[in-house]
């Protein structure tokens, strides 16, 4: 098995890398205690600033999405800023990548090179208050009047929508055929009759992240995803599974992040007459944050590569990933907060911030609870 990523892999990935520190870290803490106005503007720069690097949508092209590329990039822009990468997965893989997989001609030409550019941003609307992984029991519905979609109904936490231009709006056109053949995405523009868009919501982490819920009353949806309605669940499904690899990159460069800055706290931080890193307990820590963390990556890349092959097993190898890395994200940055001791604790640390940014991997996009019940139920089929 060859494990090593391929010249234009590690170019990308050194690149990224470089961009990234330079480019996007500086902004970080900016804006995890700027004002909501302040964070939008930075967030659309920041957005500039990977388009003009050939970092936003890396990997999403002609029909298709090389996620071992996605990954690589993501993993550096998520290392240098959790909330700009996850503000870019939302424009460009989530709403980009559904337009790149499933749009019509005309609706590929009309947005991706503009979401590719950051020219336009892209959100998508799926989850309501008691439908997050439960896609079946959304409530918002499309009416059809004449030529013209009509939406009602609300999507409560909404990533990147008070700054989007073109939103994906997940809703029933026909809920008495179920789940697989009612749901359809439609497009939606800001500017369109009938759409609000609530205040900015504040988070626990990832403060940079423009979050809002959308209303829809009567909202005149421009057109549906693919020209065919009933075809969305389908669609959501797939996003969603090779979104786990996006997921697996925010914990892993959150991960990476935190273990670099706890290292350096042992290595530079002095206590009873020595370095911490020279104490045992500090010491096993670091292993056991490098072990994890490596794990984390491997996993995330044998999943990509598996999505890219097609193999069968390739979602399954996502959940698995997910999971892992997020909850070695979380136990990553508690073991660094343990290093950095009470000065961790301040506000305003690296850490700090990094630790509160951790926990979102696990709850979002299918918690772990549910990947668990996904892995289980491939097991129990597998071996029956």
């Amino acid at each position: 098995m060859d494990y090593e990523l391929n010249d234009a892999e590690k170019k990308l990935q050194q690149d990224a890398s470089a961009f990234c520190m330079k480019e996007i870290a500086p902004s970080a803490q900016v804006l995890d205690e700027a004002s909501k106005s302040e964070v939008f503007g930075t967030i659309k720069e920041n957005l500039k600033k990977l388009a003009g690097a050939g970092l936003l949508g890396t990997g999403i092209e002609g029909g298709s999405i090389d996620l071992v590329k996605y990954y690589v990039a993501g993993e550096e822009i998520a290392k240098a800023c959790p909330a700009t990468f996850l503000s870019s997965r939302a424009s460009s893989f989530m709403c980009g990548g559904l337009l790149n997989l499933f749009g019509t001609p005309e609706q590929k030409e009309r947005y991706l090179t503009a979401l590719r550019n950051a020219d336009k941003v892209g959100a998508v609307a799926y989850t309501e208050a008691d439908a997050g992984s439960d896609i079946a029991g959304i409530n918002t519905l499309a009416r059809k009047e004449g030529e013209v979609w009509l939406l009602n109904g609300v999507k409560d936490i909404v990533a990147n929508a008070p700054i989007a231009d073109v939103i994906l709006v997940l809703a029933y056109t026909d809920k008495e055929a179920g789940t697989e053949k009612g749901l359809s995405f439609f497009v939606v523009e800001k500017d369109a009759a009938g759409l609000s868009v609530g205040e900015p919501l504040e988070t626990m982490g990832l403060r940079g992240l423009p979050l809002a819920a959308v209303t829809f009353e009567n909202c005149e949806a421009k057109e549906i995803l693919g020209g065919t309605p009933g075809n969305a669940f389908g669609q959501i499904s797939q996003i969603l599974s090779m979104g786990t690899v996006g997921i697996a990159a925010l914990s892993v460069g959150i991960s990476s992040a935190c273990m670099e800055k706890a290292t350096q706290k042992a290595k530079n931080r002095k206590a009873f007459g020595r370095k911490i890193g020279s104490f045992q307990e500090v010491g096993f820590k670091l292993a056991d944050m490098f072990t994890l963390n490596d794990l984390s990556k491997m996993l995330a890349l044998r999943a990509a590569w598996g999505m890219n092959m097609g193999e069968n097993e390739a979602d399954i190898l996502g959940a698995c990933a997910k999971l892992f890395a997020s909850e070695s994200a979380t136990k990553i940055a508690n073991w660094a907060m343990q290093i950095y001791a009470g000065h961790g604790y301040i506000k305003g640390s690296d850490i700090e911030k990094l630790y509160r940014d951790a926990k979102f991997g696990e709850i979002c996009e299918v918690p772990s609870e549910i990947q668990r019940t996904i892995i289980a139920k491939n097991d129990l089929d597998k071996f029956a």
